[in-house]
């Protein structure tokens, strides 16, 4: 599918074209006054990932499905400052000010104090559980992906738990404002009621928005980075175990090489050739990646192959 905006779409059409996109340029940390700039200029020179933040334009004005975002080539850091400055909005700003918009409303409205307390706590409860969700995602899930990139997981947490507990947190608001719509006990037309109805339909879309780019980038994106971290990880483990994994009859020919015999005599001792000797030795240094008889040596006591009294008129 084409892109709507591209490298080199002007910054300001983009806002021409859909102006909820003002939100989204301010999440990843741009500010107004962009001029003629393209977004490729503005990118750069903000230091904002622009493969990552045209998917995420593109994808939040068109809505075009999750089959057309290239997962390999956004940036997680670019995600999670984008979805660290929402979370700012939301808790900082916008739910506050709903608040603080929705009592004046209803005390406009409403003389009976029960209705102006069930529906100041049905609205506070649910930027309880907004705050709750969100710290979680800061203080525990984000973290835990940061991790992922220096190299570091977390075995008692994946990406797929965030999955599983992961609810969208837009769906109360759409309670609050059919409430508000159906019985909220009005005498009058209340143009401020009407304001907070609008901010209620705009913050539960934006939240909805909020939540699709957690779907659709942050957590497939999170999975690829732990895919290939858990590959590494075992291949490491793969061939650490190849290394360590020494035949009894190389334990043998080791031990005799730091107790300071020739390989004529380890084959004589162990009836070999002296051929098979200097075979088994060459593949004790490949597995063990350690080259000299006192690299072997070391090896041999950490490992208790031999101990210091058999290996004593050597190393003195």
């Amino acid at each position: 599918m084409q892109q709507k905006f591209t490298s080199s779409s002007k910054m300001n059409d983009l806002i021409k074209e859909d102006s909820s996109l003002l939100l989204t340029m301010t999440r990843f940390g741009l500010s107004l006054g962009f001029g003629d700039k393209t977004v490729k200029e503005v990118c750069q020179e903000k230091r904002v990932d622009e493969k990552t933040f045209l998917a995420v334009v593109n994808f939040i004005s068109d809505g075009y499905k999750e089959e057309n975002i290239k997962h390999e080539e956004i940036s997680i850091d670019a995600v999670i400052l984008y979805l660290r400055k929402a979370h700012d909005f939301f808790l900082d700003f916008k739910l506050p000010l709903i608040r603080k918009k929705l009592i004046e409303a209803i005390d406009e409205s409403v003389q009976e104090a029960p209705y102006r307390k069930m529906i100041m706590k049905f609205y506070d409860d649910y930027v309880a559980e907004v705050q709750k969700h969100m710290d979680h995602e800061n203080e525990t899930v984000f973290p835990y992906v940061l991790n992922l990139l220096d190299g570091k997981k977390d075995p008692r947490y994946t990406i797929a738990i965030f999955e599983q507990n992961h609810e969208n947190i837009d769906s109360k608001l759409s309670d609050l404002k059919n409430i508000l719509i159906k019985y909220f006990p009005a005498q009058q037309p209340n143009y401020l009621l009407n304001e907070v109805l609008f901010d209620l339909s705009a913050c539960e879309k934006d939240l909805e928005k909020h939540n699709r780019v957690e779907d659709h980038f942050f957590v497939p994106v999170t999975e690829t980075i732990e895919k290939k971290l858990s590959e590494q990880q075992k291949e490491e483990s793969v061939q650490t175990e190849k290394a360590d994994n020494l035949t009894d009859r190389e334990i043998e020919i080791l031990a005799s090489v730091v107790k300071g015999l020739t390989n004529k005599e380890i084959a004589s001792k162990l009836f070999l050739s002296t051929h098979t000797v200097i075979s088994h030795r060459r593949n004790i240094t490949r597995k063990l990646e350690i080259h000299s008889t006192a690299g072997l040596t070391i090896y041999a006591i950490v490992n208790k192959l031999v101990t210091l009294d058999e290996i004593k008129s050597v190393i003195e």
